[in-house]
């Protein structure tokens, strides 16, 4: 965690709500794809950012904000009436316009299903949980490989040869059909993508919330759980971050948001997102209720 912010990046325990709907607005107003209805959505996350005490940059909240817009920016089926070459909107035998369909990319600001459920990829195929009398919990993965993980999050396989990931639509084994664990399906969810059965496992007891997450990879999808998921695996590097932190990135007078994007996926779409950030930092400098919270000593906190 950074310890040494200037003053000026010191992230606030209170934002105003209408000075960031007016910052919000005018700075991503002008973009197709944005929609006044996820505001409600960012101002969820917004009061999750407030209570988070470990998010002590500003700027780290910006990150993840920009971060959030991108990977819950997805498409959306629209109707809108159907034109002819010289612009005349047509209309039916009655005189009712026609209508036609249309995807449009538009934020929601929410958490979200990977589009595809990973299909091709070798966590595409669900895999079979069992809940052992031990607190442990067998994984039986579509191709029969099985493995044990202990309440900590240990993963042991059963057999030497058991490897993560089943080929994508491959025959189900005999082994996995007649496995009485419950079958679920580990693609990504979330504000960012949690992918992979032992990701879901390790979350989960990153969180204080044991094998949860495993047992009901849905749960991912609740906003107060993707935004904890999110804001641990950005400052410890853990689960999803590849390794890099927000602190490797973001800490007193240096400010790297492209280099930032290798926490979620490389170096994918950085540019866009750092200026998605940039942004942000800028709607949250306007809204930030100084005058409502007292001065945060980071030093002295956990």
């Amino acid at each position: 965690m950074a310890t040494d912010c200037a003053a000026k990046w010191i992230s606030s325990v209170a934002y105003d709500r209408t000075k960031f709907a007016n910052a919000f607005a005018e700075a991503f107003g002008s973009s197709p794809q944005y929609n006044a209805g996820s505001l409600p959505g960012t101002f969820t996350l917004l009061g999750m950012i407030e209570k988070d005490r470990q998010i002590t940059d500003l700027r780290w909240a910006a990150y993840m904000l920009a971060t959030i817009l991108w990977e819950t920016t997805s498409p959306t089926s629209v109707s809108r009436p159907a034109k002819n070459r010289k612009g005349v909107a047509l209309k039916d035998k009655q005189g009712k316009p026609v209508m036609v369909k249309a995807v449009r990319w538009q934020v929601t600001m929410a958490p979200v299903t990977e589009v595809g459920h990973g299909k091709g990829r070798k966590y595409h195929e669900p895999a079979k949980i069992k809940l052992l009398a031990d607190g442990s919990a067998r994984i039986t993965e579509h191709d029969g490989d099985q493995f044990t993980i202990k309440p900590g999050g240990k993963v042991v396989p059963m057999t030497k040869t058991a490897k993560m990931g089943a080929k994508d639509a491959a025959v189900a084994s005999d082994v996995y059909v007649k496995d009485d664990g419950v079958e679920q399906a580990f693609y990504g969810r979330g504000y960012v993508q949690l992918t992979w059965w032992s990701n879901y496992a390790k979350a989960g007891v990153a969180l204080s919330r044991g094998l949860d997450l495993l047992l009901d990879p849905e749960l991912v999808k609740t906003p107060e759980i993707a935004f904890a998921l999110m804001s641990y695996g950005m400052r410890s590097g853990q689960i999803f971050a590849n390794g890099h932190m927000l602190d490797d990135y973001i800490s007193g007078d240096d400010c790297d948001y492209e280099g930032a994007r290798a926490m979620v996926n490389g170096s994918d779409h950085s540019k866009e997102i750092a200026d998605i950030a940039r942004k942000f930092e800028a709607v949250l400098l306007k809204s930030r209720n100084d005058a409502a919270a007292p001065p945060i000593d980071v030093k002295a906190m956990p």
